[in-house]
């Protein structure tokens, strides 16, 4: 498929009036804050190098920007509704196979390239770059480039893969799930017999071999990687969105009755749960909160056995018990909100007799059925596991403290443009601050059981605090009026 740089210059264009029509300037802080954060969160390596090898840190840091890349790269499983809703009269080159002899599977590939190219320089680089300046004050070592090129082809890896499998599941679910099933194992398997799982799974990871060996052909071996699995990708994906004509019998009546609980929101909250379903985004809402809770505990999993600190001769290991969980939970939770608002276009409401507030907390109201049923069922599967089931009553309340509380000032903050405002660098911050020393308080107190009851405190609190939030949605967004 020949490229023309012509047309991948025009969509680079159009991202940016994208991000600038929303945004303004402000955009451009968003790298500045993550480089900001990221050279924070370099400081932890100093205590973790007291555990990890400098092999399980570079395994670490490499998994985890393969990770963000999978966040990235499930666009096939969205094609349709990027093609279809994504910002309607902004991203007008993604509407030109309509009008122009240019197929929508090449328009496709030039989206999915510049894509890579706006999150690479918006989000990975920032990373890399605030991790190193950290390393002035940790002394640890890093070696730039090297760090920049294998970073980058993580990043690749990630969303090439994760492109692949969500070009494989619009397909045959059956084999989707199969390949799921067998990388899982694959990865388990890397495990066995090895001084931890970073260890194992770091050989089946190529830009660890190339950074820490400075090996060429695991370099080679990556790009090959993106290459054919991109290639298979775009041969693979549909060539035009397939919308399916669907009819479905009139149920707002009994959904309504569902949601009685909620008052006077109960039809809002019917009308916004039959849409979400009608329109496929569950599934959206569903996998933004579960794939990140899946992660965690893969991330953890390999952690487990070695994260261990030495103190006066005693070993201490980091217990990520039930506790923990939830009060990662419950941030992870603020993702659902934004999903909720993530697609549609907010202009029809102008027509129906509903106030701004109204339609917020509607989505609240989604935001909790659905934070229950996953968080709960979670939380759950996790206190049997570890056989901590005496933690579950605690752990639950911290998880609905914490969620509400990140909920509602994701409600609070952004309204119903979470997904332009939360961009903001200036929201950003304030929400961080507003964020963050709780969530490290709460995570410190989950490691001693002796901290449950401050632990409880600190969560009534931040409960507390979401009532108050809560009750200012009206005067914050009460007369503002919906985008046309």
């Amino acid at each position: 498929m020949p490229m023309s740089a012509n047309l991948f210059w025009l969509l680079l264009k159009e991202e940016y009036r994208a991000q600038s029509s929303m945004f303004r300037s402000s955009f451009l802080m968003y790298p500045v804050f993550i480089l900001v954060l990221a050279g924070l969160m370099g400081l932890m390596l100093m205590p973790m190098r007291m555990s990890l090898s400098s092999y399980e840190l570079v395994t670490l840091g490499q998994v985890c920007v393969l990770g963000s890349g999978m966040l990235v790269g499930g666009m096939a499983l969205f094609q349709e509704t990027i093609l279809e809703r994504r910002m309607p009269g902004v991203r007008l080159l993604l509407t030109i196979p309509g009008t122009l002899p240019i197929s929508n599977k090449k328009v496709f590939a030039y989206f999915y390239f510049k894509d890579i190219l706006y999150y690479v320089c918006m989000n990975v680089l920032p990373v890399l770059f605030g991790l190193y300046t950290s390393t002035f004050v940790t002394g640890l070592s890093v070696d730039l480039p090297l760090a920049a090129l294998t970073f980058i082809l993580s990043f690749l890896l990630g969303v090439s893969g994760s492109f692949a499998l969500s070009t494989v599941v619009v397909r045959s679910k059956v084999l989707f799930a199969v390949m799921v099933f067998a990388i899982t194992g694959l990865v388990y398997a890397a495990s066995l017999g090895q001084a931890s799982a970073l260890s194992g799974i770091g050989r089946f990871v190529p830009t660890v071999g190339a950074y820490v060996g400075g090996s060429v052909s695991d370099i080679v071996l990556s790009l090959a990687v993106f290459v054919v699995l991109s290639a298979f990708s775009l041969y693979f994906i549909r060539e035009t969105p397939h919308p399916v004509e669907k009819r479905y019998k009139s149920n707002f009546g009994g959904v309504r009755d569902r949601f009685r609980p909620a008052g006077r929101y109960s039809a809002l909250a019917a009308k916004e749960w039959i849409d979400l379903v009608r329109s496929g985004g569950l599934g959206s809402v569903l996998f933004s909160f579960v794939f990140p809770l899946l992660f965690l505990s893969g991330l953890l999993w390999m952690l487990s056995n070695v994260m261990i600190l030495v103190s006066d001769g005693e070993v201490i290991g980091l217990p990520f018990t039930t506790v923990f969980y939830a009060v990662i939970i419950g941030f992870f939770a603020s993702l659902v909100y934004g999903w909720l608002n993530n697609i549609d276009n907010n202009a029809n409401y102008r027509i129906l007799p509903v106030t701004m507030t109204d339609v917020i907390k509607a989505k609240l109201i989604l935001f909790v059925v659905l934070n229950t049923v996953i968080s709960v069922i979670y939380l759950c599967l996790i206190a049997l596991s570890r056989g901590e089931l005496a933690l579950l009553p605690v752990s639950l309340f911290t998880m609905f403290m914490v969620s509400g509380y990140t909920g509602v000032l994701t409600a609070y903050m952004t309204g119903i443009f979470t997904n332009s405002l939360m961009f903001d660098y200036r929201v950003m911050t304030v929400y961080a601050l507003a964020v963050a020393p709780a969530l490290i308080v709460l995570i410190v107190l989950s490691f001693s059981p002796d901290m449950l009851l401050a632990e409880l405190g600190l969560s009534a609190l931040l409960g507390i605090a979401a009532y108050l939030l809560l009750g200012r949605i009206d005067k914050k967004w009460g007369r503002v009026e919906f985008q046309a």
